[in-house]
């Protein structure tokens, strides 16, 4: 039989290494997308030796550059025949607002505009598949997430919490919104909330206070390997052949809830991202980069 193919972005550690690592074992063929060459070869060799296969491959891109993120889905295309799932796992924890070199706030790019980017430029190789699944890396902080269509980037207030719990609920929001546009496709989509997972972006939190409740949460935090239990059954369990549109805790359908995740605004966050990379796309072609 011919083994599933599984792209993970930000898999060289935490979640995303022990998901790579899970689904191997179950058989899939794992890529990992990664900026770092150097720590992807590593993780593949280790994948290599758990499992007694040929390990992962793994294709270099910084989902802080709309370039490397279309080069990304173009390697993949390139190597590949078809894809089976897309994991959107990638994400940053920041203390302070930056901007990457396409002029986005970098975690509303990392975390959000790059993973709606990806997931575009790869649905047709997920449409190639008996039933593509596309996995977004939600997390409960969705829940105090605001959307303001004034202030997607931080541009007029960044705060460390407020700015990374609204990338996480313009995933969920994402996610709902894709689901609403793949319906009668052979495509599916949702989101994942990992748990509390003692990895290096919770343990090196940024500000004080942030890093005492990494703490303080420490006793009641699992580990990556649980954290990922979640990415794995939707990647791989027949029982989720169908479900759509949907936000997944310890494997298990769960309600999310958050006054600005409307059909409305779902709608708008698309076309306000559709937009932006229109307009990023015609600046670079200016610029002839």
């Amino acid at each position: 039989m011919r083994r599933p193919i599984c792209l993970i972005t930000g898999a060289t550690e935490g979640v995303g290494k022990a998901t790579a690592v899970a689904l191997a074992k179950k058989g899939f063929r794992v890529v990992l997308a990664a900026r770092n060459a150097a720590k992807a070869e590593v993780v593949a060799r280790e994948i290599a030796a758990l499992t007694d296969s040929v390990g992962a491959d793994y294709i270099v891109a910084d989902l802080a550059s709309l370039r490397q993120t279309r080069a990304l889905a173009e390697s993949f295309t390139r190597r590949y025949p078809m894809l089976d799932v897309l994991i959107n796992n990638a994400g940053v924890f920041l203390p302070e607002r930056t901007e990457t070199e396409d002029g986005f706030e970098t975690t509303y790019q990392i975390n959000y505009l790059s993973h709606f980017l990806l997931t575009q430029l790869l649905l047709g190789e997920l449409e190639k598949s008996g039933q593509g699944r596309i996995i977004n890396l939600s997390s409960s902080v969705y829940a105090v997430g605001r959307f303001d269509s004034q202030n997607l980037q931080s541009e007029k207030r960044f705060s460390v919490l407020g700015t990374y719990s609204a990338s996480k609920l313009f995933m969920l929001m994402f996610t709902r919104e894709l689901a609403r546009r793949l319906k009668g496709t052979r495509i599916t989509a949702n989101a994942v909330h990992p748990g509390i997972v003692r990895t290096r972006m919770m343990l090196q939190a940024p500000g004080a206070a942030f890093r005492i409740m990494s703490y303080l949460s420490l006793p009641f935090s699992i580990s990556p390997e649980r954290g990922a239990r979640t990415s794995v059954y939707l990647a791989s369990s027949p029982d989720l052949d169908g479900v759509s549109g949907a936000y997944f805790t310890r494997s298990r359908r769960t309600e999310a809830k958050n006054r600005f995740d409307t059909d409305e605004n779902r709608a708008a966050l698309w076309d306000l991202s559709l937009e932006s990379l229109r307009e990023r796309t015609a600046m670079a072609a200016r610029r002839g980069g």
